[in-house]
């Protein structure tokens, strides 16, 4: 059984023993099963004195709710129903040999045990699944069996691997067998110590990770990367959502409350506001982050109501409790803000000037206010009840036709339904952290992805101060900025994921931009009408950019590819970049926000990458500057938009992998004027010298300049060979263009670009 656990749970499940958790897989199996052998006759042979003691007694001793030492070393076996049993002392032991806080009153001993108890038997559960999962290999897809599966067969493997299930059948099978493939190549958790430091590197940079530090951290950081690509799917994860009006109803109310109630909605200061409230709190120290729910739902009859209440640990379901009913809305109005009070310390009415209070909750700030809220407003007023009609209720809804075609040409109707995919989106924020099933991406308001903006800005300040007192700061900025920004850490210990380090900074820069790019694009995708026949022309249509896919044959094209396969990097030799397809753009307004640089002499032809959750926002908004709330150390050369002359400097950006090799590149035409050489990181570079317009860092490889081609309105293409400079001195590898004016910058292409991995990243 143990040769079925992955290295990290053998590990695990030695410490817990107190063995040796260090050497490769097999050692570790044959350690583990020694163990459980000798734990399986040290049980045999306690039963049989158990039996020995009976006989002499007449009867059996009493269980206790927590094992004394001398009959167990594990004091963690312990029930969530057992826990408000236990005294004191053993609350404490409990938490102790958890190496939790065992600081507060009784009932915070009790909640801090039983999040803590319940988080383990969750993954508990999920280990058993894994294992059962495991064992039945017989069902694993394979590669050659592809072509004979079922169309139908073939989506419900594509769709479980979150990709697209559009498309012919020939289309279907190439996709999941590149998805096999892939899956073949995968780096293994077990192969990770053996690989080299240029592997290690390599691998950590196509995950957009830090490849900075010593090998075994290098090791450290790839491991915990692979460990949470590979960790099981959250069955638990997939729920119906009943919203009714502004609100979706908690997903864990008794079905029979969801099919008569909804979250009550009241005047207050003249305005209706929506009575439901998330709280978070993390607390490092005690190794805190839970959160709770409050929702105040009234009947769809109106004659009665209840405030329900949600609370545990980040990643479990909780405890949970529904007070009332009241026949009418005053008594459980006041019921919720007392609970409000109680948890915060801030008045309900008071929120939007919450004020934070020391182990007390957090109020997250979400959005109620969208496209489709004012369309069920409109339909209220003309008497259709819209609010009060679940959005799981489409019986009376016209389906849309599939195979009707759309206004839109093939090829960018593919693309169109590859970008505005709100499923990859939530993929892509789960894997870099951030917790979309508590908080639903779209209903983090634009305020909360700011103030997380803030709370980094004021860890870059203590990162940069060297007193004594900086850890702690540290450690209570970070507590903060998961407390705004919600993180599923499950049952690890949260001491491990400190904000320590101006890459740890940067990383959780880069989650909070791309939350900021997924809030613009979930309020364009909000209004889809389930009658629409045609939704990626809809969604086209919302984008306000005009894009025209490019003649395979034409020069356009031509010179746009062959500037993507001259400018890869001989550093970035983990991938090569296929080129699928090129569009023409055109955004609204640019032309007329650009005219003033038409003239500059010295514009370039410059690539931009980013991941592909951020394009729906790129392509509506355009590419924008961090907001004045950021870090100006999270950007090596100040705040401002970032280009390169060498397509892999920016493909790396786009943080693709083996399992999800496609991408997104950018092409703009960018006024620099003059610019301000540096050969090294200066984070206040916007505040530019007089007469420059631009900042370039300047690297050591290049573009060879004499292969450079300038267009006919004069904008210039450096589609050279890369070369070197022996004599430059700075710190840089490849050259970046940084500007600070948005109205410099004019989209020009947008390329599909595939990565095919070398190796499985």
């Amino acid at each position: 059984m143990s040769g079925k656990l992955t290295v990290s749970k053998l590990r695990d499940e030695l410490e817990k023993r107190g063995l040796d958790s260090t050497g490769l897989k097999p050692a570790l199996v044959s350690r583990l099963d020694d163990a459980i052998a000798e734990e399986a006759a040290e049980a045999s042979k306690k039963g049989n004195n158990l039996k020995d003691d009976e006989k002499q007694d007449g009867k059996k001793r009493p269980s206790r709710a927590l094992p004394d030492k001398e009959e167990t070393k594990d004091a963690k076996r312990v029930k969530v129903e057992d826990v408000s049993e236990l005294t004191v002392t053993e609350l404490k032991e409990a938490l102790s040999s958890r190496g939790l806080s065992i600081s507060g009153k009784k009932h915070e001993l009790a909640e801090r045990l039983t999040e803590t108890v319940e988080a383990e038997a969750k993954v508990a559960s999920e280990d058993g699944k894994m294992v059962v999962d495991k064992n039945s290999g017989g069902d694993q897809v394979k590669v050659e069996d592809v072509s004979n599966m079922s169309v139908k067969e073939i989506k419900e493997e594509l769709s479980a691997r979150l990709l697209s299930v559009k498309g012919a059948k020939a289309e279907l099978v190439q996709r999941l067998t590149d998805a096999l493939e892939a899956d073949k190549n995968a780096i293994k958790e077990e192969d990770i110590s053996g690989m080299s430091l240029k592997e290690l590197r390599e691998a950590l940079t196509t995950r957009c990770l830090s490849a900075i530090g010593k090998k075994s951290e290098l090791v450290e950081r790839l491991t915990e990367a692979v460990k949470a690509k590979d960790a099981p799917a959250n069955k638990d994860a997939t729920v119906v959502v009943v919203k009714k009006g502004r609100a979706v109803l908690d997903q864990y109310i008794d079905d029979k409350i969801k099919a008569n109630h909804h979250v009550y909605e009241g005047k207050m200061n003249g305005k209706m506001e929506v009575f439901d409230a998330m709280l978070n709190q993390t607390n490092l120290g005690d190794n805190n982050n839970k959160f709770y729910v409050l929702q105040l739902l009234e009947a769809d009859s109106g004659k009665n109501y209840y405030v329900f209440n949600r609370w545990g640990r980040v990643g479990v379901k909780g405890q949970q409790k529904l007070f009332g009913p009241w026949p009418d809305a005053l008594p459980a109005i006041g019921e919720f803000k007392l609970k409000f009070y109680d948890k915060t310390r801030n008045h309900w009415e008071e929120r939007h000037n919450f004020q934070t209070h020391a182990n007390k909750y957090t109020w997250i700030e979400m959005d109620y206010e969208d496209d489709s809220d004012k369309k069920s407003a409109e339909d209220d007023k003309q008497g259709k009840s819209a609010s009060k009609k679940s959005e799981t209720d489409k019986s009376e809804t016209k389906k849309p036709d599939p195979n009707k075609p759309s206004k839109l040409n093939p090829r960018l109707k593919e693309f169109i339904e590859l970008i505005c995919n709100v499923n990859m989106m939530k993929q892509m924020m789960m894997e870099i952290g951030y917790d979309a099933r508590k908080m639903p991406l779209g209903k983090l308001s634009k305020s909360t992805i700011l103030k997380g903006y803030e709370v980094l800005k004021r860890l870059a300040a203590a990162l940069d101060d060297k007193s004594s007192s900086a850890r702690r700061s540290i450690q209570e900025l970070t507590s903060e900025f998961y407390t705004v920004i919600p993180h599923d850490f499950g049952f690890k210990h949260m001491q491990n994921f400190i904000i320590d380090t101006p890459q740890k900074l940067k990383h959780k820069l880069e989650m909070v931009e791309a939350l900021g790019e997924i809030e613009v694009a979930t309020k364009l995708l909000s209004n889809d009408n389930d009658e629409d026949d045609d939704p990626a022309y809809t969604h086209y249509k919302r984008l306000n950019c005009e894009m025209e896919p490019l003649d395979t044959t034409s020069d356009e094209y031509a010179l746009v590819k062959q500037y993507m396969e001259k400018t890869h990097g001989q550093t970035h030799y983990g991938y090569k970049l296929e080129l699928l397809n090129v569009f023409k753009l055109q955004r609204e307004g640019e032309n007329d926000r650009f005219q003033n640089f038409e003239k500059d002499p010295n514009r370039m032809l410059l690539w931009h990458g980013s991941r592909l959750s951020n394009w729906t926002g790129i392509l509506s908004q355009g590419l924008r500057i961090a907001p004045p709330e950021a870090p100006v150390t999270g950007y090596m050369f100040g705040k401002g938009v970032y280009f390169a002359d060498m397509v892999s400097k920016s493909a790396n950006y786009c943080c693709t992998h083996a399992n999800d090799p496609i991408g997104v590149l950018l092409l703009s035409e960018v006024a620099l004027g003059g610019m301000n050489e540096l050969l090294r990181s200066d984070y206040h570079a916007n505040k530019l010298p007089a007469g420059k317009l631009s900042t370039k860092g300047v690297g050591r490889t290049f573009p060879d300049p004499k292969e450079y081609k300038t267009l006919e309105n004069g904008v210039v293409v450096p589609v050279g060979q890369p070369i070197s400079s022996p004599l430059s001195m700075g710190c840089l590898e490849y050259n970046e263009y940084i500007v600070y004016d948005v109205s410099q910058i004019r989209m020009r292409y947008l390329l599909q670009v595939k990565f095919n991995y070398r190796y499985g990243h």
